[in-house]
């Protein structure tokens, strides 16, 4: 059945079961699974009976659900095959280590948010090296950050004007603009430039420089930031230019690479089984 426009399926049910489970709350119950998500009690617990089933959920004791081992195996298959994954584990680390002092980030774009994929630390010259916390996984608004912003800047002008009619408060308080265009306006500048400098948006101490990564059509799907002490020695220009270089050469190897790699293919394969075993399975919910 053809899924009309704003209505939700099972699978998208199934998917907002999981998103209630986070580090503050690592486990849900039936009852708050059904009034979060207006659902019936049986409608509920099928739901979980099929997310369990699949290994997405595991029950700990009457009650109470969290995560199943299911979400480990998922996340070895990314590691094994995510083309991003691969050429972050690739560039990263050396171009990590030409700027001491200081971590580089992959981010990757996800709905309207962004997401961390990778940190890489370069050496420490004496200091302790910098502690961030953006770790694996962990999403972030795409309005705020250097990160962000290089991603949002080079969205399409369809996209970023339907964000901007969904988000304008957002936009407005991380200064970005007040109105369509002064918006566009901060975007065209920093898809110009090629990259997005920021200072002391999450850490007074801290700046940061990114600069987009695009796939095979030209589509942004991601950036590649350096983040390091306001106070650094390198000039602004210097370490502008190094970002979108890596960023550059990141984007090369990643076109490059799509569809190269037979067992890069195989898991990417075998994590689309995933989806569908799971489409399958809620579609008799």
């Amino acid at each position: 059945m053809e899924k009309v426009a704003g209505e939700k399926t099972s699978i998208d049910r199934a998917f907002e079961i999981l998103d209630l489970l986070d580090e503050s709350s690592p486990t849900v119950s039936p009852e708050q699974i059904a009034e979060t998500l207006d659902l019936s009690r049986s409608t509920t617990y099928r739901y979980l009976r099929v997310l369990c089933n699949a290994g997405l959920l595991v029950q700990l004791s009457r009650g109470n659900y969290s995560l199943g081992p299911r979400i480990v195996e998922l996340e070895r298959k990314i590691q094994i095959s995510d083309p991003m994954t691969s050429v972050g584990n690739r560039i990263m680390p050396e171009r990590a280590r030409a700027v001491p002092d200081s971590v580089m980030i992959l981010c990757g774009l996800w709905g309207d948010r962004v997401l961390c994929l990778r940190q890489e630390n370069s050496d420490p010259s004496g200091e302790a090296p910098l502690r961030l916390l953006r770790a694996r996984g962990l999403p972030f608004s795409l309005y705020k950050g250097a990160a962000s912003l290089a991603i949002l800047a080079n969205l399409p002008s369809a996209r970023m004007k339907s964000l901007f009619l969904r988000s304008s408060s957002d936009i407005a308080e991380a200064g970005l603009g007040d109105n369509w265009t002064d918006f566009r306006r901060r975007m065209t500048a920093i898809r110009k430039a090629g990259h997005c400098i920021t200072v002391g948006t999450f850490e007074s101490g801290l700046a940061a420089i990114a600069a987009p990564i695009f796939n095979d059509e030209g589509v942004v799907i991601g950036s590649l930031a350096r983040i390091l002490k306001r106070s650094h020695p390198e000039s602004d220009d210097d370490l502008a230019a190094d970002v979108r270089d890596a960023a550059r050469q990141f984007s090369e190897e990643l076109q490059a690479g799509m569809g190269a790699s037979s067992a890069r293919d195989a898991g990417t394969l075998a994590i689309e089984d995933d989806a569908a075993i799971l489409g399958s399975l809620v579609e008799h919910v």
